[in-house]
């Protein structure tokens, strides 16, 4: 390619590089408000207290005399702007965004690489600093409603340019920044990474303003191609297999076209999801839980936040059981409470609240990362699960530990179960903590003993617990699919992020 041409021209790598791009962008669009939706408010610190956010969406107002969950916090959102959409689809929109987001990153990749490899850098990257007061002259022309010369264009205008290259060499790796630091086992390995965001609601914050940039971008391109030398370049777009030369009607029917077919697409997925939630499920995490565990499965928690940096008011997921057994335990300081540890084991256990003060304890300040998105510290004592199994002795068969909760009246006849691999639970900060905040387990939190697994979402860490199981295979527990959540609200069972 001669370097000199103004005219660069789209070449076919670049046409497919930009439908797939525009693909992933709306479905990371959607399935990102479902996830918003089931916690729509925004903080700029990881404390989360009520009042405290910059930012909420929706009309709930939560009770101030008495208990209230997180989960009374989420809000409906309309299918047509989310996927699945409706009231706590979480586990679905989950999936959704970590099944293209690869696909997404990918295609980025793809297109930095091309472009550096074919010439095409120019088209976006400023190789003058003239382009600065020609963008501005670009602004003032827009303002006045009137159009750059065609001889501006190439291919892009000065505004033009600048914006692209924001977006695919600022917005975009900026998104995957932030993204990444809502891994619970990311930043808990790497505590540095999400102070460069001010904590994890920092990031969570600006990858919504990121959001809302990239709807932005997306509505104004869509707008500019429209009303800016349409016929043109959309033919050169749509002339992917051969030379140019469609005529204006031909280009805008192909334009409608390939939009029908995207929104036919997007109608079908949130079909199908709503409709096969349990397909969806099995189909997604095929792709989705090997990525997660290659990426975050062998991450340890590294945490060590100091006394001053507790949560004041630390939020709550789950109501405290109500059933007569939890609440005479409860009146006797949970003196009669014993903790069941079975299944495959060569020696069965069961534990007292007294016994489990009399092995070595642990403490650690954490983050407490709850898979709806809000984010809380506190200092946990416990014994370590690791020391506990060495106490039992897991069989050999053992693959898979299963933690079980006193039956609570949101989730009766079924009780609140999560089960993890074995591995999984080696980590020293993997507690099951008896103490927060120097003081015994409070029954909002999860008295008098909870699971605490820091590199995982808060729905892996089982409250109010009552026996342990070692099992072989997960067919022996639930639906089969790893959890509570994952067996009756579709969630995927790694939730490292």
């Amino acid at each position: 390619m001669d370097p000199n041409t103004n005219d660069l021209g789209f070449p076919i790598w670049l046409r497919i590089n930009h439908f797939i791009n525009l693909f992933c962008i709306f479905f990371l669009i959607r399935s990102g408000l479902q996830i918003l939706a089931d916690h729509p408010k925004l903080y700029w610190n990881d404390h989360c207290r009520p009042g405290n956010e910059w930012v909420k969406f929706g009309k709930k107002k939560m009770p101030t005399n008495r208990l209230f969950t997180s989960l009374d916090e989420a809000e409906d959102v309309s299918p047509i702007f989310a996927i699945p959409g409706g009231h706590h689809n979480l586990g679905a929109g989950r999936n959704w965004h970590f099944l293209i987001v690869p696909l997404w990153i990918v295609n980025g990749l793809c297109y930095v690489g091309l472009l550096f490899a074919t010439g095409q850098w120019r088209r976006l990257i400023p190789t003058s600093w003239s382009i600065f007061p020609e963008a501005w002259q670009s602004v003032l022309t827009f303002i006045s409603l009137s159009i750059p010369p065609e001889s501006s264009f190439h291919p892009y205008d000065p505004l033009q340019q600048l914006v692209y290259a924001g977006v695919v060499f600022l917005l975009g790796p900026l998104m995957i920044a932030t993204g990444l630091a809502q891994s619970p086992a990311l930043i808990a390995r790497y505590p540095w990474y999400v102070a460069l965001f001010g904590g994890r609601q920092g990031a969570r914050s600006i990858h919504f303003i990121g959001l809302m940039l990239m709807i932005l971008y997306v509505l104004t391109h869509l707008t500019m191609v429209v009303l800016i030398h349409f016929p043109r370049d959309v033919e050169r777009m749509f002339s992917m297999f051969g030379p140019s030369g469609l005529p204006a009607m031909m280009a805008f029917i192909s334009a409608s076209l390939a939009l029908v077919a995207l929104i036919g697409i997007h109608i079908a997925a949130t079909l199908y999801t709503r409709r096969h939630q349990r397909s969806f499920q099995e189909h997604a995490a095929k792709v989705v839980e090997p990525l997660m565990r290659f990426f975050f499965g062998k991450l340890r928690s590294r945490q060590h936040f100091a006394r001053q940096d507790v949560t004041a008011m630390h939020h709550v997921n789950g109501y405290p059981p109500e059933n007569g057994d939890y609440r005479r335990m409860a009146e006797t300081g949970f003196h009669d409470w014993r903790l069941r540890i079975g299944g495959l084991v060569e020696q069965p256990m069961e534990l007292s609240l007294s016994d489990l003060q009399r092995m070595p304890k642990r403490e650690q300040t954490v983050r407490h990362n709850c898979i709806q998105g809000w984010t809380g510290i506190a200092t946990w004592a416990g014994v370590e699960v690791r020391e506990v199994l060495q106490h039992c002795r897991p069989k050999p068969g053992a693959r898979w530990i299963v933690f079980h909760a006193f039956v609570q009246e949101e989730y009766a006849p079924d009780h609140y179960y999560e089960v993890l691999r074995l591995d999984e639970v080696q980590d020293p900060q993997t507690i099951l903590a008896y103490e927060m905040n120097g003081h015994p387990l409070p029954y909002e939190h999860g008295a008098p003993c909870r699971l605490r697994v820091e590199t995982k979402v808060g729905y892996k860490m089982v409250k109010y617990l009552t026996h342990i199981d070692l099992v072989a295979s997960l067919d022996q527990v639930g639906f089969g699919y790893g959890g509570y959540r994952e067996d009756h609200q579709f969630y995927e069972k790694v939730a490292s992020i």
